[in-house]
């Protein structure tokens, strides 16, 4: 069963992968856009110090998925699906102690499926790591079809 997110749009802790990474989900903003919002510590980091590549895929891929969500369900950001391809280019680093947030940016699509372009950047706007990604509506077990 899907619930709604919190009324301040903030979705913490929804996933055990969320609350491992310890970022956070926006998706009470005007424009209908998901976002995924990491402060970078230590434990983020790859052997060279940096933000490791398999984070930045994971908040591209979670902001670019509620965004899809919010497309592919009138509005609910927590409507199922499933990410069906997810490309990942890495432009920039990020190091400890700056904030990276990723965008999800809806780019085509139709009722089941949703292409979304995303973008992952600092908090002085500079450009870390841009996705393209395909997302499928589902239906969960138990769900009304």
């Amino acid at each position: 069963m899907s619930f709604p997110p919190p009324e301040d749009g903030i979705i913490r802790a929804q996933s055990g992968a969320q609350m491992s990474v310890d970022y956070i989900v926006d998706v009470g903003q005007p424009d209908g856009l998901g976002r995924a919002i990491l402060d970078v510590r230590d434990q983020h980091t790859n052997r060279n110090g940096m933000l490791h590549g398999g984070i930045i895929a994971m908040l591209l891929d979670a902001a670019c998925g509620f965004t899809a969500s919010m497309r592919l369900g009138d509005g609910n950001a927590l409507t199922p699906l499933v990410t069906v391809q997810l490309n990942v280019s890495f432009v920039s680093e990020a190091a400890v102690g700056r904030r990276v947030t990723a965008t999800g940016h809806p780019s085509g699509g139709g009722r089941k499926i949703a292409h979304i372009y995303g973008e992952l950047k600092d908090e002085e706007g500079r450009m870390l790591a841009t996705a393209t990604g395909v997302f499928r509506k589902i239906t969960l077990r138990g769900e009304p079809t």
